[in-house]
């Protein structure tokens, strides 16, 4: 079989290739290979080694991926690919490598993946394992074919796609899962291994107010890296403003520890003061109460969520908007 060439690229009159899937924007002449080691340059442009390739995939529920307020209480197919976009994934490991043994290799047709969402009736499709932006031209393939038999899609990112890849991916793109790790300079420079965090914030403003999905965030905390007062207030005062206070903000610890949970509850606590209506620990069975009135909108127990509060998206009790994605159509 033919391997696919990339298609979010630009040659240059010196026989180099400059790839515009993931922040790196890497230049390659034939013979190299890009930082996420699944995209090598040839003469004719940059050949996809991990094309319809499989790292992972899954049935479970929604609320698996940290979308808690988006279609709760139905299963996805979580699915993704080899191949990374940050430094810190290349030092983990986790998903990074192409299994050299081709009996590990397991290749899935994106056409099959999503009649296989359709037949399991799946309520959608999750890109869950691996970044996106290096998996683009099968991720594109995929939401595509998702979304012409009314299935839902959404990414778990670190935001480190392109504007360009966003605008493709955009008008099949219902929701996002944003992996924040911190909100410094130094932070970054310990957890992200990535080229620009604060582009990252770019693409999922944009994400938000240009095309209009769904987004949650998700921030492992790590003592004395990413958990001070003056980084929490930071990080919680922008989501607010960029992205709303009803935006679900899912704070888990990253280290074991008491310390760690201490910070967990920081967290929370500064959250809810700069006005995050929606703040999730890791507690077991934690609800989803209306902002307004305090009335349960979605149970959780054991891991199964249920709506018991909620009309149309609105708390049956009092009429509030809650902001709770129920609808295939986009909010606006």
């Amino acid at each position: 079989m033919t391997t696919p060439l990339a298609e979010l690229l630009t040659p240059s009159d010196d026989g180099a290739f400059h790839c515009a899937a993931c922040q790196w924007r890497c230049v390659l002449r034939p013979g190299e290979t890009g930082r996420c080691q699944v995209r090598v340059a040839t003469e004719e442009g940059i050949a996809l080694l991990n094309f319809g390739l499989i790292s992972g995939a899954a049935i479970g529920p929604v609320e698996d991926y940290r979308l808690w307020h988006f279609f709760p209480d139905t299963l996805m197919l979580s699915i993704g690919s080899w191949g990374y976009a940050s430094t810190a994934d290349q030092q983990r490991g986790l998903y990074a490598a192409i299994p050299t043994d081709p009996a590990k290799q397991r290749h899935l047709d994106a056409e099959r993946a999503a009649n296989f969402a359709l037949q399991n009736l799946c309520r959608g499709v999750i890109w869950a394992y691996g970044e996106p932006a290096v998996s683009h031209e099968y991720v594109l393939a995929l939401l595509q074919l998702c979304r012409a038999s009314s299935r839902v899609t959404a990414l778990c990112t670190t935001g480190v796609l392109t504007s360009e890849a966003l605008e493709v991916f955009a008008p099949y793109l219902d929701a996002v899962s944003f992996d924040l790790r911190g909100f410094s300079d130094s932070s970054y420079a310990r957890l992200g291994g990535i080229p620009d965090w604060r582009a990252s914030l770019e693409i999922i403003i944009e994400a938000h107010a240009r095309y209009h999905c769904h987004i949650e965030v998700s921030t492992r905390m790590h003592s004395g890296v990413n958990d001070s007062p003056g980084e929490l207030h930071d990080l919680a005062a922008w989501i607010v403003a960029n992205l709303g206070d009803h935006t679900p903000w899912h704070v888990i610890p990253g280290d074991a520890g008491s310390e760690t949970a201490a910070s967990v509850v920081r967290a929370k606590r500064i959250g809810h003061e700069n006005g995050l209506h929606y703040i999730y620990g890791i507690e077991h069975n934690q609800a989803t109460r209306c902002p307004s009135c305090q009335a349960t909108l979605i149970t959780r127990t054991n891991g199964v969520a249920r709506m018991i509060g909620l009309k149309d998206g609105a708390c049956e009790t009092c009429g509030h908007d809650a902001q709770i994605q129920l609808s295939i159509f986009k909010q606006r």
